[in-house]
């Protein structure tokens, strides 16, 4: 198995070492100004260092009870860093009282000013019992309209990360690799909203003689492991019995989650006009983190948290992930590693195309296997925010489901354009007689080459009434969003759901269908042809709670080509029997 080198962290805050003193927290009113402490944190290679400081008062942070007590590092080495993003987490201490974790610094600032969350507050922090699905799914069918449309990206980042208020804090995002996303991509975008900063670090063996957990130590909880290393860092500000707290701030936002929290060490800093960083890698895991809010996040020690496999296969080349097991979080990993797993090897810019398939398991259940196909300079974005897309829809379900098994993503590349328009369809015969065959020809007009012809055939099925039926001819993704259109599909039920998703056409296929007039109605699960009568009853007493179809599909032909192909046309054919 090929391993991807990409090492991605999110570098919150950072470790520290124990006062000797036994630990009793601070009240806020005891912050006055003038009154001096210490700040426990560890800088370059390990080294922890006992930073004194000078309480200059409270401030509010904008939120309820959010309140931020200032300090300033009265150290000589921190007016070349100032504050460093890294150092969240690290317990304050007053005359041996625990105030809070340093948990706030501000860009470009010229002074080490930095804010406190106080501990009282990380009190508060509880575990939820359940943890909450993704909210405000787009329908499927807007979901492959944007496929088609080269959309998609747009969709999910206002789907899963909603514009928020901006942080006091920004998350540094440490990246040992060269996929970090950048310029007005939705994985860029992706990135600005969580605040992360790229950084380099990732995943080493942390000796045993780093000894018992204690507060000021640095932890990080793993996002992913695997192939790559995602996880968010910061430092323990106080442990009591199994339960730990850390950062003083958020670490994703993410809530009540379930993660792995390993032991970290920081390797260096880096200083920075902007905002000074650290460097630092992952170790072993020691227990789960379990709620991450607005104070800080809780962790618990020797509890496991599980996690998602997810294979990427890559022009052969294959790669092995877990991610953590969250139903925003999830899909968007699932869209980053599919991305960077793409760009590992191959192409990152330029005209090229990209197939992929995408194979969610959830036990119990149906396997969803969905492809399609992309091209273009954004080809590997939009395959990985069809990869976020897919995963999203089924994680934010209404109905009841098990919990994801497994999510598996094949890309298949070739460094050039490989499309073609439809430029006309043409049966053999616009009369046909119900039983016969009927050729039809797909003329299309390649991407810098000539015209090319493709021929299927539809069987006419016997018993279908004279009259006229409609000829549909169109490429895959097309002919999902007008399916999904004409004939909504509701689900009743999960499997219903991977049904639907299983429905989709990729766009590297020619649909032929014979269609016709014919009214029906939308039920749980799918849509039925009805008399038109009882339609018209049904209309008259439900209004617009009914929602009708307007055609039925006779007959229907699709055929796979090498090349994503687009467009659609509709042309009459009239049927007459034979008598």
């Amino acid at each position: 198995m090929k391993s991807l080198h990409v090492f991605l962290c999110l570098l919150v805050s950072v470790a520290f070492a124990v006062p000797a003193w036994a630990v009793e927290h601070l009240a806020l009113a005891d912050a006055t100004p003038g009154r001096t402490g210490v700040c426990i944190t560890e800088m370059d290679g390990g080294e922890r260092v006992e930073i004194p400081l000078t309480v200059l008062g409270t401030i509010g942070s904008g939120t309820p009870d959010g309140e931020i007590v200032l300090v300033r590092l009265d150290d000589p080495r921190f007016e070349h860093t100032g504050i460093i993003a890294g150092m969240s987490g690290s317990p304050v201490y007053l005359d041996g009282r625990l105030l809070g974790a340093l948990a706030f610094g501000w860009p470009f600032a010229k002074e080490p000013i930095g804010g406190v969350t106080p501990f009282a507050r990380m009190l508060e922090i509880e575990p939820s019992p359940s943890i909450a699905a993704a909210s405000g799914r787009p329908p499927f069918a807007e979901i492959v309209a944007a496929v088609r449309a080269g959309a998609l990206g747009k969709m999910v980042v206002d789907w899963l990360q909603p514009e928020e208020a901006n942080r006091l804090q920004p998350l540094p995002l440490v990246v040992g690799g060269p996929w970090i996303p950048s310029g007005s991509g939705w994985l860029a975008e992706s990135w600005r909203r969580m605040g992360w900063v790229g950084t380099p670090g990732g995943a080493s063996e942390i000796g045993e003689d780093a000894g018992a957990i204690a507060p000021g130590d640095m932890v990080a909880a793993v996002l992913v492991d695997g192939d790559a290393t995602i996880a968010a860092a910061g430092t323990v500000t106080e442990i009591r019995g199994d339960l730990l707290w850390a950062f003083g701030h958020p670490s994703l936002g993410a809530g009540a989650v379930v993660m792995p929290l390993a032991r970290a060490s920081v390797v260096a800093v880096m200083p920075s006009v902007m905002s000074s960083f650290k460097f630092f890698t992952v170790g072993e895991p020691i227990g789960a983190l379990v709620a991450d809010r607005a104070p800080g996040v809780m962790g618990r020690l020797g509890q496991e948290a599980p996690m998602v496999p997810v294979r990427v296969v890559v022009d052969g080349r294959k790669y092995s992930f877990r991610a953590v097991r969250h139903p925003t979080l999830l899909p968007l990993l699932v869209g980053y590693l599919s991305h960077a797993s793409q760009g590992a090897f191959g192409r990152t810019f330029g005209n090229q195309t990209l197939s992929t398939t995408i194979e969610v398991r959830y036990p119990g259940q149906e396997a969803a296997r969905v492809s399609a196909v992309f091209a273009g300079v954004q080809a590997p974005a939009e395959a990985a925010a069809f990869a976020t897309a897919v995963v999203g829809y089924f994680e934010g379900s209404g109905f009841a489901a098990p919990e994801i098994g497994s999510v598996e993503i094949s890309l298949d590349t070739s460094e050039e354009i490989r499309t073609a328009e439809i430029v006309e369809i043409v049966p053999a015969t616009r009369v046909v007689r119900p039983g016969e065959e009927l050729e039809v020809r797909f003329r299309m007009q390649r991407h810098r080459g000539g015209e090319e012809i493709r021929t299927v055939t539809l069987r006419i099925p016997e018993g279908v009434p004279d009259g006229r039926l409609d000829l549909v001819g169109a490429d895959g993704a097309a002919w999902t969003v007008y399916d999904l259109q004409m004939r909504p599909f509701e689900p009743s039920s999960f499997a219903d759901e991977v049904r639907l998703v299983n429905s989709l056409v990729p766009g590297n296929t020619l649909v032929a269908v014979l269609e016709r007039r014919d009214l029906g109605m939308v039920v749980s699960g799918g849509s039925l042809s009805a008399p038109p009568s009882l339609v018209l009853q049904l209309r008259s007493a439900l209004g617009p709670n009914l929602e009708t179809t307007a055609y039925s599909v006779f007959a229907k032909t699709e055929v796979e080509v090498p090349y994503r192909v687009t467009g659609a046309q509709r042309i009459p054919i009239t049927v007459r029997s034979r008598e």
